[in-house]
């Protein structure tokens, strides 16, 4: 990481010198969306964020749960071969947890400060057809916004469930990929280096009373290299993608005897993805199977299939409504599989996502809700958030919302009800 990290600095220093984000919730630290007039040269280009941000917690007695300054740093630069190294650096420091501005009784582990290197590649071609990336990079697989099925490749930052869209949670991992394009197609080969995890939330912060476990991750060794393989084509009309991969799938188990979190959870997954526009209307399908899967307190891997069905309606003006479904099966169900260290799992579980997006005033205010809700009849859980960004000029802009954590069956979800918070951003960009 320090080599990374070092790496990076040199790429942006150059640049200056020459001129100045499988996880089951479905719930999408933020890549900030840039739009701004680059300090660009031949050689290069530097650009980000500095964003201060605010959450306010409704129910509980936490009130103040964060109060961030964040900078995201996005540099890129030219070879003289053609090559291109790209980065993309963030952190943060939150100022409540030194200020005794917080109720918190303790600092949970990385949540004062912390410093992500979440993209360093190299990129290039070795010829017409055929293109190369290597290093942490984000590689986005299947047609949904709201729900993950096919997307398997990069694990998400989940910490504060339901804030950010999960197009910003997306934690970089090192691969080397080949893209090879013939015709309408694009065919994918990537090994993956980097054995990156989700990150959940930690003791002591609203969304974790017990104690965290000590865990047992497989290293980063040649041995434990994963695969992943994917067909991807855009024709007249519609899209559709083919995909497997041979990795360490996104999920913890428990070892029951030692207390240790194990992440040797190992499966094969086939998926296929599908949309397609038809009038004012887009149709989205995925469909993911695993071929095993390990359960704590359960003796043998079990199989498990996902399945995505989605519309989404554009016809609005400077607007749209989406509808997305999810529906997980494991298969040859053992009852162990309904226990808290399983995160009370059943045989069929649901998952839907209702999203409405409109902008106002030339496109300067943007309107966001969404509701997320689990279970056949959305009587397990989820959560409801709206939000407002306003563009003041170019450079800065002031957002803020609502999410209110809904209760329900589930004791997974049914823990975070009080957790409803107010949330605020000032983001300027240079």
């Amino acid at each position: 990481m320090k080599r990374a990290v070092a790496s990076i600095v040199v790429a942006i220093s150059l640049t200056a010198s020459a001129e100045e984000g499988f996880d089951d919730d479905g719930f999408d630290d933020e890549i900030i969306e840039v739009v701004a007039e680059h300090a660009t040269t031949a050689k290069g280009t530097l650009y980000g964020s500095m964003d201060f941000e605010s959450h306010y917690n409704i129910n509980n007695d936490k009130d103040l749960s964060s109060l961030k300054a964040l900078v995201d740093v996005i540099g890129e630069y030219r070879l003289d071969n053609g090559h291109k190294i790209k980065g993309n650096l963030k952190g943060y420091h939150d100022f409540i947890y030194a200020s005794g501005m917080s109720n918190y009784s303790n600092t949970p582990d990385g949540y004062e400060n912390e410093i992500n290197l979440n993209e360093l590649t190299v990129e290039g071609s070795i010829n017409s057809r055929l293109d190369f990336k290597v290093g942490r990079q984000i590689v986005v697989w299947g047609k949904s916004d709201s729900i993950r099925v096919t997307d398997v490749l990069n694990p998400i930052d989940n910490r504060v469930p339901g804030v950010v869209d999960i197009k910003n949670l997306r934690l970089g991992r090192v691969m080397s990929k080949l893209d090879y394009y013939f015709d309408e197609l694009n065919l994918s080969f990537i090994a993956l280096h980097e054995n990156r995890f989700t990150k959940t939330a930690s003791y002591g912060s609203d969304f974790k009373t017990t104690v965290d476990k000590a865990t047992n991750k497989p290293d980063d060794s040649l041995a434990n290299t994963g695969v992943a393989l994917s067909l991807t084509g855009a024709f007249e009309g519609y899209d559709l993608g083919l995909y497997f991969a041979d990795t360490y799938i996104d999920k913890s188990y428990l070892d029951v005897a030692s207390g240790t979190l194990q992440f040797d959870n190992k499966s094969k997954m086939f998926g296929v993805a599908y949309n397609q526009v038809v009038d004012s209307y887009l149709l989205k399908a995925e469909m993911a199977y695993f071929d095993q899967i390990k359960y704590t307190n359960v003796t043998d891997t079990k199989p498990r299939t996902d399945v995505l069905i989605g519309l989404e309606y554009s016809g609005i003006s400077d607007g749209s409504l989406s509808y997305e479904l999810a529906y997980r099966a494991i298969d040859n169900y053992d009852s162990n599989i309904y226990a808290k260290n399983n995160g009370w799992k059943k045989q069929e579980e649901y998952q839907q996502v209702v999203r409405f997006t409109q902008s106002y005033l030339n496109q300067t205010l943007d309107l966001l809700a969404t509701l997320s809700a689990f279970g056949k009849d959305a009587q397990d859980g989820g959560s409801a958030r709206v939000s407002l960004d306003y563009a003041i000029d170019d450079q800065v802009s002031i957002s803020g919302g609502l999410i209110d954590y809904l209760g329900g069956d589930s004791p997974a979800l049914d823990t975070n009800k009080d957790n409803d918070r107010i949330f605020m951003k000032v983001s300027t960009i240079f």
